[in-house]
């Protein structure tokens, strides 16, 4: 039988009465992707944190992937660092490779095998696509992507083996190619093994590499997922993301597919971010395909953003008013949620104080230890 996945957001104050808030919903057939958006300093980062560790708590695993090494003890909840700590594992990926299945093409149910030139294109085509590759040299990143998966038993690092093979192609493609992406495939970011998805947060770690290298990775780590998934099978899982603005959210990346898709296939996003503003208005529409919303006070070059995810033209300056009055530890929750003892959930914004999350996760993952 599915699981029911209860999550404490906090409290709502209605007629001198507090009551508690969650969303509840069912992974594999309900939308469970949370954004959390708000100017630093207002709790937007308590609330994440406490989601993740909530989501960790009821067995699920959640992959966290690390721009600005936001997982660092300094930058978690104080009332949170132990069990990060207990529940965590790290990646740092300028010193170790993350283990992935990555370039293994995937057996089908009909019993046919990917290709390894399908699997090949796939990959040259994110990389080319964050690094700018023209034609020519994306073509000789996809052979060379192509030489090492189909030996990748003898190895097993596939950059270094693509770098290697760029170079010893000889062409004048290939050169290019090798000069162009030197500064990623000279990292050995993915080695083929394979992995075990446990229970746990697991934190990969990318806050050494530079800003579009960081992307790069970010993006085939978020391919690796969906393509995994929608294989079906896997357990529910989540990808939690803080400073997902370092990302694009179109409908043609991972991020946007698995926002679009990834219910059908126990895949959620909680994503975090201070500013939405570098986004453009189909992207932060894309964003809307989260199920749940959490605004905590924006900054005032935002507030109109922020109000477009929340309501309709014509309710936005009533939700703008209450976003800029907004105290420390207050958002507007935008969602299905559910009230008190309620047993159908609200969709109309509320106001929530999450002040209390501490209390509420250390009772959870106390009651699922046991």
């Amino acid at each position: 039988m599915p699981m029911l996945s209860k999550t404490y957001i906090g409290k709502y104050y209605e007629g001198g009465q507090e009551l508690s808030v969650c969303t509840k919903s069912i992974p594999g057939q309900d939308n469970d992707s949370y954004v959390i958006l708000g100017e630093s300093g207002y709790g937007k980062s308590v609330a994440a944190q406490s989601i993740v560790l909530q989501k960790t708590g009821q067995g699920h695993s959640v992959r966290s992937i690390d721009f600005h090494n936001t997982s660092a003890p300094e930058h978690l909840f104080p009332a949170f660092r132990k069990l990060f700590e207990h529940l965590s594992s790290q990646i740092d990926v300028y010193k170790a490779p993350i283990p992935t299945t990555l370039f293994e093409p995937l057996h089908y149910a009909d019993g046919t095998m990917e290709s390894p030139a399908d699997l090949s294109y796939t990959l040259s085509n994110i990389i080319a696509n964050n690094l700018r590759l023209n034609l020519s040299s994306t073509a000789a990143l996809s052979e060379a992507l192509e030489y090492a998966i189909s030996d990748r038993d003898n190895n097993p690092d596939i950059f270094p083996a693509v770098f290697k093979a760029l170079e010893e192609f000889g062409t004048k493609a290939s050169k290019n190619a090798a000069a162009h992406l030197a500064p990623l495939l000279r990292h050995n970011i993915f080695r083929h093994q394979p992995v075990n998805h446990s229970f746990g947060i697991e934190n990969i770690g990318l806050s050494k590499f530079p800003p579009l290298l960081q992307r790069t990775i970010a993006d085939l780590i978020l391919f690796d997922e969906f393509r995994t998934a929608s294989q079906g099978g896997q357990p529910p899982r989540y990808i939690y993301i803080d400073e997902m603005q370092n990302l694009s959210i179109s409908k043609d990346c991972y991020l946007g597919k698995i926002l679009t898709e990834g219910r059908k296939y126990s895949l959620n996003m909680i994503l975090a971010s201070q500013s939405i503003r570098e986004f453009n208005a189909s992207e932060r529409t894309m964003l809307c395909q989260a199920n749940h919303k959490l605004l905590f006070h924006p900054t005032l070059l935002e507030v109109k953003y922020y109000a477009e995810l929340l309501a309709s033209s014509q309710h936005r300056a009533e939700i703008s008013d209450l976003l800029r009055n907004l105290e420390v530890g207050q958002c507007v929750f935008q969602g299905p949620i559910y009230i008190g003892e309620e047993t159908k959930p609200t969709r109309v914004p509320i106001c929530v104080n999450i002040s209390h999350l501490e209390d509420i996760v250390s009772a959870q993952l106390s009651k699922s230890s046991t």
